[in-house]
């Protein structure tokens, strides 16, 4: 059974005579008659061309780990572990060929070597090495190199009542049938790409239509085009048999399976297949079967269609989260409390004892990686902010009822308000500076300009363009997230939140009530992955 649907594979054929990281063929010579200078050559190439892709694997996590403020996001950790055990393996290999060349040509075992050489062209390698081209070379956003994804669904019941336990449910229900799923080499474009790889080679796939008694059928009368030339048409004698389909086929009905069961940014994930070893247009047959994978709405992509290796690093495979930001900026009041809170500012904040706990823990997570500068102003950049005048509001009372002096101050300066209401912009960025220990960014636009965001929404709802299912989210958001997230949704604008219990309710709420509509989105929200409190929280405050 071939292994299209799984990842890597150690069946050998005709096409692992060749090294498939370079595109060099191997002598025939080599491949018939293996000798001890061929055992070694093929063992010292396939290890150093592991030991290049472990340092390439190990040269993003590095990058990953030194941008990211939380490196859990790019899931690499289990391709890694594949490569470096296939890399032992070589290494057992080469040793077992090291000491066959050591007894002396005269002892050696034929057979023994010809196992060896036959164990090295099986290797998994070549299918690591071509993910990671893949990877590198046509990808951009990396969030996994290998996930699962399952299509069996569950009832609106079972999501409404999710929804109300939102963070409490395990990533992978016990209850999955991994029958009912598809592995997915690369998850990229931040989640709403998905990629398969098959090396599969031509000789392979054409042997498995003949085992599996698939034929061509070019003589119908009506599979001729207009042009006069003849379509293949691939026929079998039982379409019902799932055994008797072509691993390929399944491949593109499964990932299509998942995908229509799955919903990123409240879109389907883009489907892409590469079958780097397959040329389009040499077999008919062949031909027949990629048109029959495109009809699941996946894209193929073959030999002709594979991308040039480039050399512009690795930095396009970070996550993209800002990529998609409007132009405008919806501020959530938690996000107003960062901008403002000491702990964000200060750099060496002592830890006194009256602390509330998670305030400490603040502490410490900004001293690993601080905030503003990591991730709040790269994702403000210099785009145009707007707080609606609910969360301005009660942000402004939170910081009169408990906030230090200089988190009042910076309070005043991030609206706008006296005494510094005629600053200008370099003016409350200079001001702004004198209360930060970091350097302020230019670009950021201040100050935060604030709407009422109640006449946008009453007039959106007069006129009956709202979704049906707004009604079902405003029952269940206070006030104040009502204000600011049918604000952004309404006018179309990115919303930056810390609060990810809120999103997450919209979302279920919105997937619970789909009827079907496949163009229906929730609002655009970007949630940040950490908060900031105002140090003037005492320890027996609720944080």
């Amino acid at each position: 059974m071939m292994a299209t649907t799984s990842g890597p594979h150690r069946d050998i054929d005709d096409s692992q005579t060749d090294n498939t990281s370079t595109g060099t063929a191997r002598p025939a010579a080599e491949a018939d008659e293996p000798t001890t200078r061929t055992s070694i050559t093929l063992s010292r190439q396939l290890n150093q061309e592991c030991d290049d892709l472990l340092s390439e694997i190990d040269a993003y996590s590095a990058l990953v780990a030194s941008t990211l403020r939380n490196p859990q996001l790019v899931e690499v950790r289990q391709f890694r572990t594949n490569v470096n055990a296939e890399s032992k393996i070589l290494q057992r290999m080469g040793k077992q060929i090291q000491a066959a060349v050591e007894t002396g040509p005269c002892s050696a075992d034929p057979d023994t070597e010809m196992r060896l050489v036959h164990a090295l062209r099986s290797s998994n390698l070549p299918f690591y090495q071509a993910v990671w081209r893949i990877t590198k070379g046509s990808c951009t956003g990396l969030v996994a190199l290998g996930r699962r994804f399952y299509w069996e669904g569950e009832s609106k019941a079972t999501v409404r009542e999710k929804m109300k336990k939102v963070g409490s449910q395990p990533e992978k229900p016990p209850n999955k049938d991994k029958r009912k799923s598809a592995f997915v080499d690369i998850v990229a474009d931040d989640g709403q790409e998905w990629v398969k790889v098959s090396t599969v080679s031509e000789n392979r796939l054409l042997f498995e239509m003949a085992e599996k008694g698939w034929e061509c059928d070019t003589d119908s009368e009506e599979e001729w085009s207009e042009d006069g030339k003849g379509r293949t048409v691939l026929q079998h004698s039982d379409d019902d048999e799932d055994d008797d389909q072509m691993e390929l086929i399944k491949l593109a009905r499964d990932l299509r399976r998942a995908a229509n069961s799955t919903r990123v940014r409240y879109g389907h994930p883009r489907l892409r297949i590469v079958i780097p070893k397959i040329e389009e247009g040499s077999v008919p047959a062949i031909d027949s079967i990629l048109t029959q994978m495109r009809s699941f709405g996946v894209k193929v992509e073959c030999q002709q269609s594979l991308p040039e290796p480039t050399g512009t690093g690795l930095v396009h495979l970070l996550p993209q989260p800002f990529k998609n930001f409007t132009s405008t900026l919806n501020v959530d009041c938690t996000i107003l409390l960062a901008l403002v809170s000491d702990l964000s500012h200060i750099k060496d904040i002592v830890p006194a004892f009256q602390l509330h706990p998670a305030i400490l823990r603040q502490i410490e997570v900004e001293k690993e990686k601080p905030l503003l500068p990591s991730e709040l102003w790269p994702a403000m950049s210099a785009r145009e902010l707007v707080a609606t005048s609910e969360a301005a509001t009660r942000f402004r009372e939170i910081v009169e009822t408990i906030g230090t002096d200089t988190e009042k101050t910076r309070t005043r300066l991030l609206l706008g308000e006296q005494p510094y209401e005629n600053l200008g912009h370099d003016g409350v960025l200079q001001k702004f500076q004198e209360l930060s220990d970091y350097p302020v960014p230019a670009e950021w636009k201040l100050p935060i300009r604030v709407v009422d965001a109640q006449p946008v929404i009453t007039a959106a709802k007069e006129r009956g363009d709202l979704p049906a299912v707004i009604h079902e989210v405003t029952k269940t958001l206070s006030d104040i997230n009502n204000s600011v997230f049918l604000y952004g949704w309404i006018t179309g604008l990115t919303t930056i939140s810390s609060n990810r219990t809120i999103d997450k309710q919209i979302e279920a709420t919105v997937e619970s009530n789909r009827q079907d509509d496949d163009d229906l989105k929730g609002p655009d929200v970007w949630i940040c992955d950490t908060a900031r409190s105002l140090v003037g929280k005492d320890r027996d405050r609720k944080t």
